[in-house]
């Protein structure tokens, strides 16, 4: 006599199924949201000490990415509002189990600030388990082997290996 396991279900009742806009919307949206963070790339650049010198320094890079990401996030934002005050495309862009990409969002934008205070290692614990939750992966001893094995690998790659220390 055979047992059968049922898989945890999530019930996603409660969550609006789609969520759908025009794609000239969705397009200004992601232009301004990349621009917001090219200006603060740059902003944040400007923190970083690259000797007093006026060649290439440790600021030159990400100032350098925040420009590139900045001139694509102005061509994205402008054509995205060109198109979105002329006629409609047709063409709508459909987000799946919103809320789900709303927390995952959230999570994105907690991880620094949090790893500033709590370090690397709780922080990215935290954060991975919440994430994979939120993706659903609900096996709590897959949770716990994927934030094991992620927090080893990076001790071993950026600690041991490359010898650079994490916050």
């Amino acid at each position: 006599m055979a047992t059968q396991h049922d898989e945890p279900t999530v019930d996603v009742s409660a969550e609006p199924k789609d969520l759908s806009f025009r794609l000239e919307l969705g397009d200004a949206l992601a232009g301004a949201a990349l621009l917001a963070f090219a200006v603060t790339f740059w902003v944040l650049g400007a923190d970083i000490d690259d000797g007093g010198g006026y060649g290439v320094g440790a600021a030159t890079f990400p100032r350098g990415i925040a420009l590139l990401l900045g001139i694509g996030a102005l061509v994205l934002l402008a054509n995205g509002l060109v198109h979105l005050f002329g006629p409609p495309s047709g063409h709508l862009v459909t987000i799946g189990r919103p809320l789900h990409v709303i927390a995952g969002m959230g999570l994105m934008l907690a991880f620094a600030p949090a790893m500033r205070h709590l370090g690397y290692y709780p922080t990215m614990g935290v954060f991975l388990a919440a994430l994979l939750w939120v993706a659903d992966c609900r096996r709590p001893l897959h949770i716990l082997a994927y934030v094991a094995g992620f927090l080893l690998f990076s001790k071993v790659v950026f600690e041991m290996v490359l010898s650079i220390p994490l916050p």
